[in-house]
């Protein structure tokens, strides 16, 4: 009979730990800076269609359309995003960046681009883009 492994010797744990160390060092970041993860994943999603329904954002953005819904209203409490109802479909709102919120979202760009080299910090660029590269391949992502 096999002894079981000690938890450093398991893949998992050590995905789990990275992510856990990530995750913190995210959102601590984003909170100085003044948003949520939330918030980052509509901006994006936003800003890289120009304009998108509210389901579409969850879609894009991997988020629960209550999540999407809160955090909408609260982007556009703050003057970063709009809503407009659509001209096909009376039913449907779609969300824009407003002015405001395109420069918003290059500031927090520039604060996830800092994410990244910190939390990247210990490894050469190669090793970089290996990473990604196998934690797609977990993940089930393809790069096409």
């Amino acid at each position: 009979m096999t002894e079981p492994q000690p938890l450093k010797s398991l893949p998992t744990w050590s995905l789990s730990r990275a992510a856990a160390s990530s995750h913190r060092i995210l959102h601590r970041r984003l909170g100085e800076a003044g948003f949520t993860g939330y918030e980052y994943r509509v901006l994006a999603a936003v800003v890289a269609a120009a304009h998108l329904s509210q389901a579409e954002i969850g879609r894009a953005a991997s988020l629960d359309p209550r999540d999407v819904t809160h955090t909408v209203r609260r982007l556009e409490q703050r003057g970063l995003l709009t809503r407009t109802p659509s001209s096909a479909n009376a039913r449907i709102v779609t969300v824009q960046m407003s002015p405001e919120g395109l420069h918003a979202w290059r500031r927090l760009h520039a604060v996830m681009l800092q994410i990244q080299r910190e939390v990247f910090a210990p490894l050469q660029a190669t090793e970089i883009r290996t990473l990604i590269e196998l934690l797609d391949r977990i993940g089930g992502e393809s790069r096409a």
